[in-house]
């Protein structure tokens, strides 16, 4: 065993190897058709680019990176992308789809790679966001999604009928692959056909099962709007963190972030680690912007409070940094688990009748007191739409209902106290106040997507959640931090006014 490590090391150096060489010896004007998996735009932070948009190409690897050509104040322009290439120990598995990138210039108007356009600037005014996450198809040792049928699997229809809405800016707060294990042969009626994980790594990722799970049912979406992505608990390096660095990162250094360590047994992953936050502006309307801050928590315990929790207070207390008030400015926050999410009482542990079904204690802790410059809280991570309101906060709403296999359909308590208080008003921490209870809480068991669409009035916006069928299941308003849904007690859901 010994003597087969260095070999598996040399292997894998050499195959690096020779993926980078295919990559130098074919530049950008090898004439051979190209395989273009996906070609979109990312919003970045203003220090990786400052027209805040990165353009981003997935190509087959057996040639170099394809130019942006693009057009605007200063005439036609062609971009070379650069190569985003693995750390070499995952580089086996991602050895035929070649991830290229380049931070588009200010003042473009028009942009393709490969003939496929993609958004080459910010509009001059966000008037609609589009918004969804945890959209891959659930396969593990417990759970067997249908990937195969459009009505329980709908990422596609999802991303159609949001694309309908013609949205300015898309949001997508993490979760892509769900595939964690090869279709078992007896399941073939619900998963033939799927690219499982690698033997041999310890993730459950390859490059053609991103485009499988990802991107080709999401390609309707990317000539529409920029997009900002996040990585959710599935992207950690232990499940799909490779192929999240590689495609949807914006930093420019950070692909091989997730690369496995060599050790006496084998390939591990690494520790758990997290990316900085950073923030994007965008124009509302004049003397309007609205701020996106971008919070990393992809790691981490849903119901237990772990040293994690300081890690995380960092994120939260850089974006709060990043935050600060200004004249015109509204901020909303991204962030992959909910700082106020509900869980059915279904899942909570009957051998704890204190259990309160607030689902993310930790998030609750390591962002306390570092919430207040926000107007939204954007989440997914439970597989539902919900909308929260919890008095003196921002509001909150989960839009993680985007195609992986949904919540329990039923057990939404709200419970007497608010969050950060057991069943019985007792305080979870004894040195924080529990927040007040919440005045509306409205869940929806069913795969869909959010459309936000600006108001009138500065802070002022309508924030709709679509069933996947594009037909609205909930319309609110959100106005001064507060969002309130007047139709909710006609809807299906669970619904609490004070």
């Amino acid at each position: 065993m010994k003597r087969a490590i260095p070999l598996l090391l040399v292997g894998v150096v050499l195959l690096a190897g020779v993926v980078a060489t295919l990559i130098l010896r074919h530049g950008a004007d090898d004439p051979r058709p190209r395989t273009v998996y996906a070609a979109f735009t990312l919003v970045a932070p203003r220090e990786v680019s400052e027209s805040q948009l990165v353009a981003r190409a997935l190509v087959d690897a057996g040639g170099g990176c394809p130019r942006v050509e693009a057009s605007g104040t200063d005439g036609p322009v062609s971009l070379d992308m650069t190569p985003r290439l693995p750390g070499p120990n995952a580089a086996p598995v991602f050895s035929t789809v070649l991830a290229c990138s380049v931070s588009l210039p200010v003042g473009l108007d028009s942009a393709t790679i490969a003939g496929q356009s993609i958004p080459a600037a910010m509009r001059p005014e966000v008037h609609t966001i589009g918004m969804f996450a945890d959209s891959g198809c659930r396969l593990d040792a417990s759970r067997i999604q249908n990937c195969n049928a459009p009505d329980e699997w709908p990422l596609q229809q999802i991303v159609s009928n949001l694309v309908s809405a013609k949205p300015d800016l898309i949001l997508d707060p993490g979760d892509y692959v769900y595939r964690e294990i090869a279709c078992p042969e007896a399941r073939l009626d619900h998963c033939a056909g799927t690219i499982g994980p690698a033997a041999g790594f310890p993730f459950s990722e390859t490059d053609l099962g991103w485009v499988q799970e990802f991107f080709e049912p999401a390609r309707e979406m990317f000539p529409v709007a920029p997009i900002a992505f996040l990585r959710g608990n599935h992207e950690d390096c232990g499940r799909g963190g490779n192929g999240w660095f590689l495609y949807l990162d914006v930093h420019p250094d950070s692909m091989a972030t997730c690369d496995p360590i060599l050790t006496d047994a084998g390939l591990r992953a690494p520790p758990a680690q997290t990316t900085p936050s950073w923030v994007f502006e965008v124009p509302v309307a004049e003397g309007r912007i609205l701020r996106v801050a971008m919070v990393d928590s992809a790691y981490g315990s849903d119901r237990e409070l772990t040293p994690w929790v300081e890690q995380q207070r960092t994120m939260y207390q850089q974006a709060y940094e990043l935050s600060a008030p200004r004249a015109g400015v509204e901020t909303w926050m991204e962030t992959h688990r909910p700082v106020f999410g509900m869980i059915s009482t279904r899942l909570l542990p009957a051998s704890n009748p204190l259990a309160e079904p607030w689902t993310s204690d930790g998030q609750m802790v390591a962002s306390y007191g570092l919430i207040d410059r926000y107007d939204l809280l954007i989440s997914s991570h439970l597989h539902l739409a919900q909308v929260i309101q919890v008095p003196g906060q921002p509001a909150s709403i989960v839009v993680g209902n985007g195609g992986a296999l949904v919540e329990p359909s039923d057990g939404y308590v709200v419970p007497p106290f608010g969050p950060l208080a057991n069943m019985d008003g007792s305080r979870i921490v004894d040195s924080l106040a529990p927040y007040p209870r919440p005045t509306l809480v409205w869940s929806r068991v069913e795969y869909g997507y959010a459309i936000a669409t600006a108001g009138a009035a500065p802070g002022e916006w309508a924030i709709d959640q679509y069933d996947y069928n594009g037909s609205r299941s909930l319309a609110c308003t959100l106005a001064a931090r507060t969002i309130s849904c007047p139709g909710a007690v006609d809807t299906p859901g669970h619904i609490i006014v004070d």
